[in-house]
């Protein structure tokens, strides 16, 4: 399969929530902090990645793939000094809380410690590229597209000799980014009877954009859920 990675267009923002909810339904952080059905899941997972799109979209960039006007992958980066945001920026959230609110109101506390844990473990300094999302529709997986989207970004770093920094709670996300020269920095539940999630940091010294190409479902944040 020949894939072009393209810079986002505004068309396609309508694409967004549906193909995020559709990738990260079974992650663990998603599945476990809001449990339930996958419709009732597709509420909160929707609002938040349409945020972070455009946060990354005003703060960073945002490479994609696209079949015959279908949206079938994207990653969402932010640019070296765009963390953490501001509160004005953290504004373009607040749909995600009444999403939260309204579907999930029992677990309000351990989104939000979710979000405090997550904030807590991403370094300040030094300034780096920051994976806000990386996602491939499910039907298009397997086909490398994860990797495109990756390698697009890394090159990015690589002209700007800057770091870059992601989290997850999938082990084989875990292992893919490890292909990519991501390291292991720290192992933690982001909330309570929460499953681990791994933080990683790819140096500015590491060469290449790694050959992985399985395992396309990566990791959302959820100052970021």
């Amino acid at each position: 399969m020949t894939v072009s990675v393209q810079d986002f267009e505004p068309a396609l923002m309508n694409q967004v929530g549906p193909l995020c909810a559709r990738a990260f339904d079974d992650y663990p952080f998603l599945a476990e902090l809001f449990p339930g059905s996958s419709e009732k899941r597709a509420h909160v997972s929707s609002a938040f990645y349409i945020g972070c799109v455009k946060d990354s979209l005003t703060h960073g960039v945002v490479h994609v793939t696209v079949d015959n006007g279908r949206l079938t992958g994207l990653a969402s980066w932010l640019r070296p000094g765009a963390y953490p945001p501001s509160l004005r920026r953290q504004a373009v959230y607040l749909p995600t809380l009444w999403a939260g609110l309204r579907h999930f109101p029992s677990r309000a506390r351990l989104a939000l410690q979710a979000l405090a844990r997550l904030d807590r473990y991403h370094p300040p300094t030094p300034p780096h590229w920051y994976l806000d999302v990386i996602a491939v529709d499910p039907a298009y997986q397997g086909r490398g597209l994860g990797a495109r989207l990756m390698r697009a970004g890394l090159e990015l770093a690589e002209q700007t000799r800057a770091p870059c920094f992601l989290e997850t709670a999938k082990a084989s996300n875990r292992d893919w980014y490890q292909g990519f020269g991501f390291e292991l920095q720290r192992t933690e539940p982001c909330f309570d009877g929460g499953p681990p999630q791994w933080f990683m940091w790819r140096p500015s010294s590491s060469s290449g954009a790694g050959h992985a190409e399985s395992s396309e479902t990566p990791a959302p944040r959820l100052r970021s859920v």
